[in-house]
């Protein structure tokens, strides 16, 4: 419900405050710079699927104003083309014949009343389907956010390791002029410098795609710069709170699929008695006016009609409705099981790879940053040889892209469990 109505406030904003471009301003130009919260707001501000879903909330609130219509009556009039006693044609005078009736169907079994409880039940099920789209694109969000975060921070590791090796080749050359590096030893590290350039491209486009994919889920133009932001502490939070399955199967309950099957349930067990209201008999009740047609001038008469129900009863709606109860409660069972195995299961990926982010060493990154700056230094004053210097950078380099795919699966596979219980585990 709260989702629902941060949307509904966001829907109220100014123009000028719901434009993308309004939000670069507070960066550098060019630049969004967005934590994981920020990305939500505008997420939930500006994504398109998110706003096209949200009218069918508003299409079955107009079903349930439709519903609760009266049935509009009939006028009728009736009129005669040529009077022979006259003469004339079309005689809308006192001797000429015209009949005006009028007509109000009256429902019965309250199926009026039954017709507004389905449409009712039917805006609740729209509603949670609803949430439910919020809660799934929110979690692609996160997930998309969480992947792009760390392709960028992956990607700091070759901007780095690539500026370091042109500068020491930069310096090489002229060493090289004067005969103090041999030319296997420069072509070496030309070859290792081609070899990250070229893995560096491919992290760079995997990075342009998962930006495009952000930007159209927090719905900003696309190309726009975006730089993520994730707090240090963020996975030592995490790591620090206890997460118990029982608690997570219990907030199932929350979720916004099941609730909507429990209300599909709700409006087939309606729509069964509406259908059966249906198969009372019509009524309709009206008057008449006959000018010169009947017994007598100027005839005033009422008039009632009934259906008489022997071949349609309705029967083939009652049985679909009935089939459709059934139908709705073994979606209902089988969308809880999904539930409850979809939630093991990212139990699992969670303890398995929060228990091995917690067996990594803390400080370890920092670690690789000093030891990276050192090897520099003892190459640059030929302590260690030319493939020490490269086999010491590969080593960084993959050591440093371990670590964080670790993190990246720690964050990843706790918000996953964050989506598939339905609530706010973390906050962060």
């Amino acid at each position: 419900m709260g989702k629902k109505v941060s949307f509904r406030l966001y829907l109220l904003l100014s123009p000028v405050l719901l434009n993308p471009v309004v939000l670069l301003a507070g960066n550098l130009p060019g630049k969004l710079v967005v934590s994981q919260a920020e990305a939500e707001r505008l997420f939930l501000q500006n994504n398109l699927l998110l706003i096209a879903e949200h009218y069918n909330v508003d299409k079955a609130e107009a079903e349930i104003v439709q519903a609760r219509l009266l049935e509009n009556p009939v006028l009728s009039l009736e009129q005669n083309i040529y009077n022979r006693l006259n003469k004339k044609y079309f005689d809308v005078g006192a001797q000429g014949e015209a009949i005006v009736s009028i007509e109000q169907v009256i429902n019965l079994a309250g199926q009026r009343g039954k017709a507004v409880k389905v449409a009712g039940l039917n805006k609740e099920v729209v509603s949670r389907q609803f949430e439910d789209v919020v809660r799934t694109l929110a979690g692609e969000l996160r997930q998309r956010f969480i992947s792009v975060f760390f392709l960028q921070k992956s990607l700091g590791v070759y901007d780095r390791e690539v500026a370091s090796l042109e500068h020491l080749l930069t310096v090489m050359a002229g060493q090289q002029a004067r005969g103090n590096i041999s030319l296997m030893e420069r072509t070496r590290l030309e070859a290792f410098l081609l070899n990250l350039r070229s893995e560096r491209m491919q992290l760079q486009n995997d990075l342009a795609d998962g930006l495009g994919e952000l930007c159209l889920l927090m719905g900003v133009p696309s190309g726009t710069n975006i730089e993520t932001e994730l707090p240090n502490e963020t996975l030592d939070r995490i790591a620090s709170q206890p997460v118990m399955l029982d608690r997570l199967e219990s907030s199932l309950n929350q979720r916004p699929d099941l609730k909507a099957s429990e209300s599909q349930v709700l409006r087939s067990e309606a729509n069964l008695k509406l259908q059966r209201s249906l198969a009372a008999p019509s009524f309709s009740l009206g008057g008449t006016f006959d000018r010169q047609g009947n017994f007598i001038d100027n005839y005033f008469g009422l008039t009632a009609s009934v259906s008489i129900p022997i071949f349609n009863r309705n029967q083939g709606n009652i049985r679909s409705a009935r089939f459709d109860i059934r139908q709705s409660n073994t979606q209902k069972e089988f969308l809880r099981n999904q539930a409850q195995t979809e939630l093991q299961a990212a139990y699992i990926r969670f303890q398995n790879s929060l228990r091995l982010y917690r067996e990594t060493p803390g400080g370890l990154e920092e670690d690789f940053d000093r030891l990276i700056a050192e090897v520099e230094k003892n190459f640059t004053n030929r302590n260690i040889s030319v493939l020490e210097f490269v086999d010491y950078y590969e080593s960084y380099k993959e050591s440093a892209l371990r670590l964080y795919d670790l993190k990246h699966a720690v964050l990843a596979a706790a918000d996953e469990l964050r989506t598939v219980a339905g609530t706010a585990i973390w906050t962060y």
